[in-house]
Parts: structure tokens; sequence; C-alpha cells
């Protein structure tokens, strides 16, 4: 699973986050349950940012960690300022949830990475059997944030993420297929430098998978995997589609928010649906994670 990523044919310069942190970080992979996979991105990731300060193996969640988080995404502490919607037989999977989704949805992926993260350290109210460790205060937190590029502009929005990967020198989690994975973008292949040069014409995407060795499996080969950009962008199973509500018989297993100032309504008929979402490091850190973004960074105040 830890083989060598695929490599297409690829040029520019690579930017990016250390591969080898993230191997090591994500020693409790693959994910533990189906609707794992943001548990387990936020382990990933949250473990970087620890990594980024005390070296490679300085983190905190090893095996079992995945537990943990779930734990704390049911946690009071997790429940965004509109509460958590009522369960109608899907969703929601956890109370950090705005939606009734099936797992976890991009507000509780967002409060997921801030709370576990060097950056949320803070918060924490210390458990028996959990420790912290010692880290330097930062100063970013995380949104969810919502690329409104029309469906054949998905490279814009691809090189949004590159940019905010660059700034902030950690990886980015990513909603893929729809709405029903969450993988984590670890560097990018660029003729321009993603932020100077903005947009920068992203060539190759280095995706970190935690569904790849679990029994549902994952949307590629190896955990850690090299996509053409052209692939990326086009295949549905990454980010050639859009959030959906991934409707089935039973429900639907990724929905908009039924609870706060995100719900639909006549005039915004959608929040997440229709467009493409992950959840990024900023500098914003009076406003509460339970806010969207936009591509640029602007808070949304409606759906």
């Amino acid at each position: 699973m830890l083989a060598a990523p695929h490599v297409p044919a690829v040029f520019g310069t690579f930017y990016g986050a250390n591969e080898a942190y993230l191997s090591a970080g994500t020693v409790d992979w693959p994910q533990a349950n189906s609707n794992w996979c943001a548990v387990a991105a936020i382990e990933a990731v949250a473990n970087y940012t620890y990594q980024a300060q005390g070296g490679q193996a300085y983190f905190p969640f090893h095996a079992g960690g995945q537990q943990q988080i779930a734990n704390d995404l049911n946690s009071a502490a997790s429940v965004s300022q509109w509460g958590t919607p009522s369960y109608n037989g899907v969703g929601p999977g956890f109370a950090a949830d705005i939606a009734r989704d099936f797992g976890t949805d991009p507000r509780s992926i967002a409060w997921g990475v801030l709370y576990e993260s060097a950056a949320g350290a803070a918060l924490h109210v210390q458990a028996p059997g959990y420790i912290l460790l010692r880290t330097a205060s930062v100063n970013y937190t995380y949104h969810n944030v919502i690329y409104h590029q029309p469906q054949g502009q998905a490279n814009i929005a691809l090189a949004g993420v590159a940019r905010t990967l660059v700034r902030f020198g950690q990886p980015i989690l990513v909603t893929t297929a729809h709405g029903l994975h969450t993988v984590v973008v670890s560097g990018v292949w660029a003729s321009s430098h993603p932020v100077s040069g903005y947009p920068a014409d992203v060539n190759a995407v280095n995706v970190w998978d935690p569904g790849v060795g679990s029994p549902g499996g994952g949307y590629q080969s190896s955990r850690l995997k090299t996509w053409a950009n052209y692939t990326f962008t086009t295949n549905a199973n990454a980010w050639g589609s859009v959030y959906s509500a991934n409707h089935q018989s039973y429900g639907d297993l990724d929905p908009d928010p039924a609870v706060g100032i995100y719900v639909p309504t006549s005039q915004y008929p959608t929040h997440w649906i229709g467009f493409r979402v992950d959840i990024e490091p900023d500098t914003l850190v009076t406003v509460s994670v339970d806010y969207a973004l936009d591509e640029n960074g602007n808070v949304r105040l409606h759906p």
C-alpha cells in the first residue's frame, strides 16, 4: 500500500508538503470504518501540523487515533452554534455535522482538523489517556471553502488549492467523488508559482487516499498516487464531479445543511451541492469554524 506512486508524465516544479512526514503520520491508516474517510484525513493533516514543528516522529495520533478523533467529533465541543440536525435514518453521522450526512460534512471536517491540529491545541479539554504534544502557537485556523467555478473550470479551483497548500506549507483536505469521499492533497507540479503566479498552470497533483487498504477500498490504486491534472479534474471519482446529495432509495448520503444559515432557500437553492469543496487553513482566526468561505476568501453569510 505504500509503494511509490504511479507518476504520469509531469513537468514544472513540485510544490508541496513533506511526503515522508505524511507517510509516517498515516500509521493509523486506512480508514477504520466505511464513513471515516474524513476522520482518517483529519488525522493525517493534524499529525502533519505537529511534524512541521517537531520533525517526522513528532505527532499525536498513532494507532487508535481515528477512534479518538471520532469521539471528539461526537463531543459537545464539536457542535456548531446552530446545533446538530435531528437524525433521519441516514445521518447526521457525527454531532459536529450541520447536515444529515452519512459521515462527516464539510463543516464537521473543518472543525475536526482545527481541533486536532496544532492550531487547536489550546481548545482541548484534557481527558484520561489523551495527552497532547507541546506546540508553538500558530496563527491560522480552518474553514470549508466552496469553489463556485463552473463544472468545466476545475483547473481554476485546483489552482486555488495549490495556492493555499504553498501559502501554509501543509496538505489540504479535499472532498472528492461528488462528496462521497475525502482525500489529502499533498503537492502539485506547476509551471508557475502557485501564489505569485496564481492561477498556476497545475500539471499534476499528489493525492493520499485513506480508503486504500480498507474493506471498501479507495478510489486509486495506491495510498499515494500522482494524478495528471487532466485526469484529476475530469475523473468523477476525483474533482471531475461536483458535490452531490448522492441520493439513495433510503435517503441522501451527502445533503446540504439542515440547520443554521446555510439551509437552502428558494433564493439560494444549494450550499455545497453543485460546487467543489475542500477544507483549507487560513488566517481568519476570529471567524468561527462554523462559517464557509468562497473561493476568494470571503465569509459566506447565506447558502
